[in-house]
């Protein structure tokens, strides 16, 4: 971003601070976070946020590098020293100083830097990450000067963040997804029904599709050995609410799973690991067999409905809610 020169002349509605740091960092916010001049002022000045702001400014010992800018859903403007945590709707704009001292005005090259945090910034990364920085690395052309090794590693080294990444995404969703292997969109092509199509098959692919199975199954399993007795073991007393809430999700995590495995790519990559007698297949087969037997048990109208009956019953009397 381009600062404003010293002896830049704000407008009069801004009504900019003495300091011309402070002016500087107010000009940002405003027009990051779209509020007006005003409520800068108001929070720059009230009594917790003027310790904050020239601790910030003039970077003395034991201050922290970073300010960072709330703009909560009702409008309100809040600064802090560290990030807000958990996920929010807050919109968030950062300043982080790049050594300590004070601050000039204006700040110099890499003296200063900010920007702008999306509310829901792991979705973000996965975004940049799948988009951008992905794309680069993983592009053969930018590879000519480096050796292949290195090319290898960098690519298995991306394709790992990726399936991390989506990994993550969906735990805090609550739901288990599953990463697919590296050159997945090659299966497609593959035709099984030919012995000699089959027998030209890249080993690597079949090695990674091998491993990929090793990772589902620890996944899976996971998701299936999920107790609603784990918040009492761990000393809570949940109500008959959370039990409910907890059967429900499990029953759109397991749709979420075997939705994944029955698409028409890892129906091919089963067809593949067993066209080529890998040891795998059976491990394949049992994990999607665990899932079906889960999905049965759990969409059979016992376990939601009995639940369902219980939970009526402590709502028309009152009781544990």
């Amino acid at each position: 971003m381009r600062w404003p020169e010293e002896g830049t002349e704000f407008p009069a509605e801004e009504a900019p601070a003495s300091d011309p740091r402070a002016r500087l960092l107010g000009a940002r916010a405003v027009r990051s976070l779209r509020v007006t001049p005003e409520r800068w002022e108001r929070c720059a000045g009230s009594p917790e946020a003027r310790p904050l702001l020239r601790g910030f400014l003039e970077g003395g010992a034991g201050q922290p590098p970073l300010l960072v800018v709330t703009l909560s859903p009702a409008g309100q403007l809040a600064l802090s020293p560290r990030l807000p945590a958990g996920p929010g709707r807050c919109k968030v704009l950062f300043f982080l100083r790049g050594a300590p001292g004070p601050l000039s005005a204006p700040p110099g090259p890499g003296e200063l830097l900010c920007g702008d945090l999306p509310a829901c910034p792991l979705e973000h990364f996965a975004a940049l990450v799948e988009e951008i920085v992905a794309p680069v690395l993983t592009n053969e052309k930018n590879h000519h000067s480096w050796p292949q090794v290195v090319s290898q590693d960098i690519m298995r080294h991306v394709h790992n963040l990726k399936s991390n990444i989506f990994v993550v995404v969906g735990q805090v969703k609550g739901k288990t997804l599953l990463p697919l292997p590296a050159g997945s969109e090659r299966v497609e092509y593959i035709d099984c029904e030919n012995e000699k199509s089959v027998e030209l098959v890249d080993k690597s692919l079949v090695h990674a599709i091998e491993s990929t199975v090793i990772e589902w199954s620890y996944q899976i399993q996971g998701a299936l050995k999920k107790e609603s007795s784990e918040l009492l073991l761990q000393g809570s007393n949940p109500n008959p609410k959370v039990e409910l809430e907890f059967w429900k999700n499990r029953c759109v995590d397991l749709e979420c799973i075997y939705n994944q495995l029955k698409t028409k790519k890892v129906r091919n990559m089963a067809e593949l690991l067993e066209r080529v007698q890998s040891s795998y297949f059976p491990a394949f087969k049992a994990m999607f067999r665990d899932v079906v037997e889960g999905e049965i048990w759990i969409f059979s109208p016992y376990p939601l409905v009995f639940i369902a009956t219980v939970l009526t019953w402590l709502v028309c009397r009152g009781i544990g809610l």
